[in-house]
């Protein structure tokens, strides 16, 4: 059933990344009491959700209706086409982003996986293996294949039985059977090449850089400096540079200038606060910067922005 209170939440809480304790997003599910959300959204270099690093206990699927589009997984970046089908795993750190401006529209499903363990044997032979997985961050089927043609069909449905609690839930165990295949072909090839796989991916600078992060999106209203973000992943400022540069595509820097601009961009479009009370409250040093940076990034003033989205 609708809830229509939540419903009013979730769209405040639309673009806003909450966090748990570990750091994790929280995802705004379509209702608060079934862990899953579908939507058809699209990509563009204006998109307010380009280039947004996060990462949760949820899966995730996305197929591209049309156009194309980046998608990094744990600093390793993939483009994505029309008809392709993408399964990310659970707790990877991942980000989209345009490809030259290309318009694209997908079908994107964050879900968790607690929908499908039924019995501790589901969950030790069919669930466990795949989500706590670091050889497998995620899975691709590309078009023209028939795991690719099957998965963007169960999309579909999926995503037009939005609300429907069972149907979701039986999209949500089709689906998993062609993920648990995949899964297993692409485990037997990575145990090949364990030695080679493991070597792109360093994962305690993954763990490092999710705390880093966190962290700036705790403090970002305050003065932080580079020091203090380095010291929350334990790491010198040249290898927080190098880490953030490789995984997000951004110096610290510019990731939480970037951030607080996001968090602006919300309040702009939430309130009827002056431009200098926005530039407080997320840690700009005056209203003159924020405009500045604003510029930088969105090539527009706060005030265009606000005036633009109204």
């Amino acid at each position: 059933m609708k809830n229509k209170k939540y419903g009013e939440l979730r769209n405040k809480w639309r673009g806003i990344i909450r966090q748990y304790e570990d750091r994790s997003e929280i995802v705004n599910y379509d209702e608060p009491s079934f862990p899953s959300y579908s939507y058809i959204g699209h990509m563009d270099a204006s998109a307010t959700w380009n280039k947004k690093v996060h990462w949760h206990q949820d899966v995730e699927f996305m197929t591209i209706i049309s156009g194309k589009m980046a998608y990094n997984i744990n600093g390793s970046c993939v483009e994505l086409k029309a008809g392709d089908t993408i399964f990310v795993n659970s707790k990877q750190l991942h980000w989209t982003k345009d490809i030259d401006n290309i318009y694209c529209r997908y079908i994107i499903t964050v879900i968790h996986p607690r929908l499908l363990i039924s019995s501790p044997e589901v969950e030790c032979e069919y669930v466990l293996p795949v989500i706590s997985s670091k050889e497998i961050p995620y899975i691709i089927f590309r078009n023209g294949t028939k795991n690719a043609k099957s998965a963007a069909k169960i999309l579909r449905e999926l995503n037009s039985n939005n609300g429907n609690q069972f149907e979701i839930t039986r999209c949500f165990f089709e689906l998993w059977h062609y993920i648990f295949e995949s899964f297993k072909k692409n485990k037997s090839d990575a145990d090949k090449n364990s030695a080679d796989l493991l070597g792109q991916t360093n994962f305690h600078h993954i763990e490092s850089l999710k705390n880093m992060i966190g962290f700036i999106k705790e403090n970002f209203a305050q003065k932080i400096s580079l020091q203090e973000i380095a010291d929350t992943g334990f790491m010198s400022k040249s290898t927080c540079n190098s880490v953030f540069k490789k995984y997000t595509g951004h110096t610290p820097s510019d990731y939480l200038i970037r951030h607080r601009i996001d968090r602006a961009q919300e309040l702009l479009l939430s309130t009827d606060q002056t431009i200098s009370q926005i530039s407080a409250k997320c840690g700009f040093c005056s209203p003159s910067y924020m405009t500045e940076q604003f510029v930088r990034c969105c090539n527009s003033t706060p005030s265009e922005f606000r005036k633009k989205r109204e």
